[in-house]
């Protein structure tokens, strides 16, 4: 099955202009995983727990995971 590829515009917010960059480069990685693990990570987005808990262990998450 064929690739589709569809370019967007959205506006990223960052403090400084020195996380433009990184975070730009972080949507692109995002944009390559398969729907149904960007869906979740999407879902997991909304959660303030979830983002605490990446926020505070993320050492501890990567370490277990990788």
């Amino acid at each position: 099955m064929a690739s589709l590829k569809n370019t967007i515009e959205i506006e990223v917010t960052t403090n400084t202009p020195f996380e433009l960059k990184p975070k730009t480069e972080a949507l692109i990685q995002l944009s390559k995983l398969d729907n149904d693990v960007l869906l979740k990570l999407a879902e997991l987005s909304k959660s303030p727990k979830a983002i605490t808990q990446l926020k505070t262990n993320f050492g501890m998450i990567k370490g277990f995971l990788g």
